[in-house]
Formats: structure tokens, sequence, C-alpha cells
């Protein structure tokens, strides 16, 4: 059984969105992306599996199907 995609909206920098769309455009190709969601679900995918491994000993964090926090942010990353 596949599942099916979710929307995701996030804010993040102008320039960290037009890098991102530039390396994108520059190599879908080549990287195999089929679409400008299937880059961002790659560097998610990427990102989770670093914390997961760095801080759970590389173990799946449990689904808590809660929302998460909205609003200004605590700190610059």
């Amino acid at each position: 059984m596949r599942l099916r995609p979710k929307r995701l909206t996030v804010s993040i920098p102008a320039a960290l969105r037009n890098r991102a769309r530039a390396a994108y455009r520059a190599t879908s190709y080549a990287e195999g992306d089929n679409t400008w969601s299937h880059f961002a679900a790659k560097a998610i995918e990427a990102e989770t599996a670093r914390r997961e491994a760095e801080h759970n000993e590389g173990e799946i964090y449990p689904s808590w199907g809660e929302n998460l926090p909205v609003g200004r942010r605590l700190k610059d990353s």
C-alpha cells in the first residue's frame, strides 16, 4: 500500500529558498529528482536520518500525531 503525500508548508529565508531552487534546477536530472517536492522530501529525509543517528541510536522516533508549535522562532539557526 502506498501512502498519499501530505502537504507541508514552511517558511524559510528567501536566500535559502533561492539557493535550493537553483541547486534543484541545475542538478535535478543528474540526481533523479522528479519534482521540486521530491527534492524537498529527500532533503528532509537526510536531515531526519542524521538526527535519528545522532540522538536516537539510528532508530526512528515514534510519530506523535500532534501539531507542531507555530509562531515566532525561538532562535536563529
